[in-house]
């Protein structure tokens, strides 16, 4: 699969309440507000495990909350919802100046006590409570969480929020339009510097610039360093390797996106066809299975172990796998309104070759989502 550590774990680090404003959380709240209504749940306890530096597992709570980081989201029926840290002090004026929520509370060593206390002040001392991200936590904090919250019921509400984060809003449309259009301009940035001559590596670095200058927060970049295998940088490979294929993943605000490129380029390159074939099968109701056969049936025969082994893509939002994966084993049907990232990954001469996509699932079909671009100046 694409993925990789990365060496700068935060670039561009603020939050654009131009691109995604107050209005477009309190929508989400009470998305979720009605939802738990509908449910007889009394509250909602969201815990991202995720430590402070940390960069995984964090789009339930980006969600919600706008941030990228580890804490305890509590949200009753009435009152705002709070982000009860797991740490404390210094981290806390960064944290409040990454979120809309007015109450951003230090955990103080003990983050599942501050939220039971929380729920009390707040009237409910019993009942039955939604909880997102227990299955993701290791067992002793988990079973710690349990106990602290001994006289609720718990109820797993993950589900729930997956599907209503997998039909993407206009707002988030556009924000991955906009990590698109970085993603785009890094790899047309390392075309550029390959077809003048550079090497591979020269490649890699004018990719991160661009997309670091752009305000991308992450930036994963992977490409065939020694003329065989995607690699990340790793500042011991050096030369020239023809043809360069080159990935490069960006997160903006949140939200991922990725694009790819072959130099020299080949306009009909098994992997453009293979791409192509995908976004063909792509349909809502079609299954993640029918769209990973029409990439194999066009891949050649000895490509297809590699093709896999990259992976043909996903669906893409807060999380770069945000919810399944375009496999040949999956019965994942494809939700309406989910953003699909395709690709393809063709190794070895002369078909090697590079191609990705960014598609909306609609019931007519795969819609191109075009990248947007922001005025830097």
């Amino acid at each position: 699969m694409i993925s990789m550590d990365t060496v700068l774990k935060r670039g561009y680090t603020a939050w654009d309440e131009e691109i995604l404003p107050v209005d477009e959380f309190d929508e989400r709240i009470r998305a979720v507000r009605e939802a738990m209504r509908a449910r007889d749940l009394d509250a909602l306890l969201l815990i991202n495990y995720s430590m402070l530096g940390a960069m995984y597992e964090y789009a339930n709570i980006a969600y919600l909350a706008g941030l990228q980081s580890g804490g305890a989201l509590v949200l009753t029926p009435d009152d705002p919802p709070a982000l009860i840290t797991f740490g404390g002090g210094r981290e806390l004026f960064f944290t409040r100046m990454q979120t809309w929520l007015d109450e951003v509370l230090p955990g103080k060593g003990d983050t599942y006590r501050a939220a039971r206390d929380l729920l009390a002040a707040r009237g409910i001392t019993s009942g039955a409570i939604a909880t997102v991200g227990l299955g993701s936590m290791p067992d002793a904090a988990r079973q710690q969480l349990e106990s602290t919250f001994e006289g609720y019921r718990l109820e797993a509400f993950d589900e729930v929020l997956d599907t209503l984060r997998q039909s993407k809003r206009p707002r988030e449309i556009m924000t991955i339009g906009i990590a698109k259009g970085i993603a785009d301009d890094a790899a047309a940035a390392a075309e550029r510097v390959f077809t003048n001559g550079g090497t591979n590596t020269q490649a890699m670095i004018e990719a991160e610039r661009i997309a670091r200058r752009a305000k991308a927060r992450d930036v994963r970049i992977l490409a065939n360093m020694d003329g065989g295998a995607l690699r990340p940088f790793e500042g011991r490979l050096a030369g020239r390797h023809a043809p360069l294929l080159l990935w490069v993943g960006v997160q903006y605000q949140g939200y991922w996106a990725e694009a790819a490129v072959t130099a020299p380029r080949v306009e009909r390159s098994a992997a453009n066809e293979t791409v192509a074939a995908m976004q063909a099968a792509v349909r809502s109701g079609a299954r993640c299975s029918d769209v990973a056969v029409a990439a194999l049936s066009k891949a050649p025969d000895d490509r297809r172990g590699a093709l896999l082994a990259y992976g043909l893509g996903s669906a893409i939002g807060l999380s770069h796998e945000d919810g399944f994966r375009i496999e040949p084993e999956s019965d994942q049907t494809l939700p309406a309104g989910a953003l699909l990232t395709l690709r393809a990954v063709i190794t070895g001469t002369p078909e090697a070759s590079i191609a990705t996509t960014l598609v909306a699932v609609t019931e007519q079909g795969a819609r191109t989502i075009e990248p947007v671009r922001l005025d830097l100046s």
